[in-house]
């Protein structure tokens, strides 16, 4: 019986190069680093031959039985993982005429030497039939690359598809012959969405699921209890490609769970800091659009593997992170794809060993499957149907930027969940990018009326250009560009203290971003917070502010996929905390800590509080704005035991006597039947 956390191993063997000696490596890696399943690459990088054949498949067959036969007797499974399906890139190679696949075809009409058009009806014949030939081997999980898209294919410009079969579809739900560069004129058009925009995302998401359930059906044809997985990309570029994730999902497992590898940010080691933003922007967004019952399990990979890629240490905080996303288990790529097999100097498998006790307890507590809590940040996979082009130049004008509240705010210590309806009520719910275009004026209207609303600049500027200003109190609004001389820096107004200081300031200026200065309705109730001003001490605009008690204006925009570096700071991050405490927000926050992101959910009785430590340095005592509940544990990832904490009353809350290592986290649970 595999642990509740499951350790998916990637293997890499060559056939006929180094089989005897790493298939014995891979018996004595199972054991030290307590694997539970083993997923034979086929095909892979460096030895990825191009579009696989038969033949070539019965080479990789022969070894996965032995891996399949080798594993048996030791309570392991087995997966395959084939390494290509559309494929990545060209990278050099041709495809073999006998084949006679239809290639993909780009933006500006650039035909791929390799890569293939998913609708080319040989090119899904030839894929089911080889995912066919590996589900009668009965694998636990048969796994689909991400170059299962239609982004993202060097050296096409963008990705496709604008073939001639697919140029024809589109002009057939055009009604009339289309051009490539008119139809794109038309998917990019800047203002409102052309009725080619619908066209190429309903065309483009048909495509996809038309490939997946060839896929799927040949898998469930072929065995009753093999699963499919798909290995994810970057949702927001899956949007510009009309993804459904459910039904793609779904059209893979054929009857089965969903299964999912979402992409971890991180090739590479990076300031945890960062890290932790990618992670909010990329993993949790992707989870967040999930079918709820997908099992989910991440790649964890070091490319271009070795402990100068990421050392183990950081390694380890990437699995104590992901717990967030609700995992079944996780994938494991550590070692390179070219023949050279497990690396035992590198030292991975004694921090896989010493990690697991820890994830497998706090996996089979279950926490992570309730109830997000926090500030609900909206978000919709269907955004690209909706969001207004401005230069009408590039594909990644179709990418929705809905993301930003989800990195700021647990790195300012404020818990924020991903939500996909803003059918809510007595919530705090934050919106930034043109999200707000995805309902009605209708759904708006009662969004606003129920709820305390966070809107950033470009959200704001969404409700504007709608017509619907006067649900955030606000008549109109300018923008003024950064380092313009329009406004230097932020200073909070009379009556606010921060960080200790009264008219506390925080720049405005080189890594911030644009602001807008809004003009607010006569009669309208407006708490400034703060104000922004020129370089001569001049006032130039409002700055943080909150309207009518509802709605907070955060006037900082334009900010693409990140988080400003001058938004993140002790004066900006008592701001916002005090507006939440202004407005009622019980979910407990993160006192003056940077990156100590608190990721809050909710079980029956119990509400559980993890904390990671996405910081270089400890923290050494926590304080929490609020208390959920009575009774306080904690289990903690550096030493894996469960303590009792005994709160007390300070500045701001309540201190816990606790302290959260670097790159380390801890599982609070409160116990509400107690009381607070």
């Amino acid at each position: 019986m595999s642990d509740p956390f499951r350790y998916i191993f990637r293997f890499c063997c060559d056939p006929g190069f180094n089989d005897e000696a790493e298939l014995q490596a891979l018996k004595r890696y199972v054991r030290e680093a307590r694997i539970d399943d083993v997923a034979v690459f086929a095909n892979v990088q460096e030895l990825n031959t191009g579009h696989m054949t038969r033949e070539e498949q019965d080479v990789y067959l022969r070894l996965m039985e032995r891996v399949r036969d080798l594993l048996s007797g030791m309570g392991v499974t087995f997966s395959i993982n084939h390494w290509h399906s559309v494929m990545h890139a060209d990278l050099g190679k041709r495809m073999d005429p006998a084949l006679d696949f239809r290639p993909m075809v780009d933006v500006e009409g650039n035909e791929a030497a390799l890569c293939v058009c998913p609708l080319c009806e040989k090119w899904q014949r030839h894929i089911a039939g080889l995912y066919a030939r590996y589900a009668q081997l009965e694998p636990s999980i048969l796994w689909v690359e991400d170059d299962f898209r239609l982004h993202n294919h060097a050296p096409l410009v963008w990705g496709g598809c604008f073939c001639e079969e697919h140029m024809r579809l589109y002009s057939e739900r055009a009604g009339k012959a289309l051009t490539r560069e008119e139809f794109l004129r038309g998917v990019l058009r800047p203002g409102p969405p052309h009725p080619y925009r619908k066209i190429w995302l309903d065309v483009s998401r048909e495509t996809m699921l038309s490939a997946a359930r060839a896929i799927g059906q040949a898998v469930r044809q072929a065995s009753a209890t093999t699963k499919v997985g798909l290995m994810s990309s970057v949702p927001h570029v899956h949007a510009a490609e009309g993804r459904d994730w459910h039904a793609l999902l779904r059209a893979l497992a054929a009857g089965l769970p969903p299964v999912d590898r979402i992409h971890l940010p991180g090739y590479q080691e990076q300031a945890p800091g960062a890290y932790l933003a990618g992670l909010n922007r990329v993993a949790l967004l992707n989870r967040a659009f999930l079918p709820r019952e997908t099992e989910v399990y991440p790649e964890l990979e070091n490319f271009p593997y070795s402990l100068f890629s990421k050392s183990r240490r950081f390694t380890r905080f990437q699995l104590l992170s992901a717990l967030v996303l609700n995992l079944a288990g996780i994938t494991i790529d550590l070692y390179d794809l070219n023949g050279n097999g497990i690396v035992w100097e590198d030292g991975y498998q004694d921090m896989l060993r010493d990690v697991k006790p820890f994830l497998n307890r706090l996996t089979a507590l279950g926490v992570f499957a309730g109830e997000r809590r926090g500030v609900h940040v909206l978000c919709s996979p269907d955004s690209s149907y909706t969001l207004h082009t401005t230069r009408g130049a590039s594909m990644e004008e179709l990418y929705p930027h809905e993301t930003f509240f989800a990195q700021l705010l647990p790195a300012l210590g404020i818990p924020a969940a991903y939500c996909l309806s803003p059918d809510l009520s007595g919530q705090v719910v934050a919106a930034s990018g043109q999200v707000l275009r995805n309902w009605s004026a209708e759904t708006l209207n009662r969004l606003f009326a129920r709820n305390f609303v966070i809107l950033d600049g470009d959200a704001l500027w969404t409700l504007l250009d709608m017509g619907l200003g006067h649900l955030a109190g606000v008549e109109s609004a300018r923008w003024l560009t950064q380092d313009s001389g329009a406004c230097a820096y932020e200073q909070a107004e009379e009556g606010h203290v921060y960080a200790g200081r009264t008219g506390a300031r925080a720049s405005a200026m080189i890594f911030c971003s644009d602001v807008l200065d809004v003009r607010y309705l006569p009669g309208t109730r407006v708490e400034g917070y703060t104000a922004f001003y020129d370089s001569f001490r001049r006032r130039a605009a409002h700055g943080q502010t909150v309207v009518d008690g509802r709605v907070m204006i955060y006037p900082f925009g334009h900010f693409g996929m990140g988080v400003p570096p001058m938004l993140l700071g002790r004066v900006r991050q008592e701001i916002l905390q005090d507006v939440l405490d202004a407005a009622g927000f019980d979910v407990p926050m993160v006192r003056g800590l940077a990156y100590l992101a608190p990721y809050c959910f909710r079980n029956g009785d119990t509400t559980a509080l993890y904390l990671i430590n996405a910081s270089s340095d400890p923290a050494e005592d926590v304080v929490l704005s609020r208390l959920p509940g009575g009774g306080v544990r904690v289990l903690r990832s550096e030493d894996a035991r469960e303590h009792m904490l005994a709160p007390r009353p300070a500045k701001g809350g309540a201190a816990l006597g606790l302290g959260v290592g670097s790159l380390e986290t801890a599982l609070i649970l409160f116990d509400d039947t107690q009381g607070s």
